[in-house]
């Protein structure tokens, strides 16, 4: 599997072979910036290329 962090226009932020280490980037990004969360997604293709889920978008914590 290939993790990859996408901007709301398609731009690639960066790509990840583990899981939890592009789970962990997206949530930086987001603590950094909370206004971030809506265009930035993780999406997780498989080793064909082709994507396996939806886009997963970060929480930011009701605090904020």
């Amino acid at each position: 599997m290939h993790y990859v962090l996408l901007s709301s226009t398609g731009n690639l932020i960066d790509s990840y072979e583990d899981e939890s280490a592009a789970q962990s980037a997206l949530q930086r990004i987001i603590d950094t910036e909370p206004n971030a969360a809506e265009d930035v997604a993780l999406m997780t293709y498989g080793d064909d290329g082709m994507p396996i889920d939806d886009p997963v978008f970060a929480q930011v914590p009701a605090s904020r």
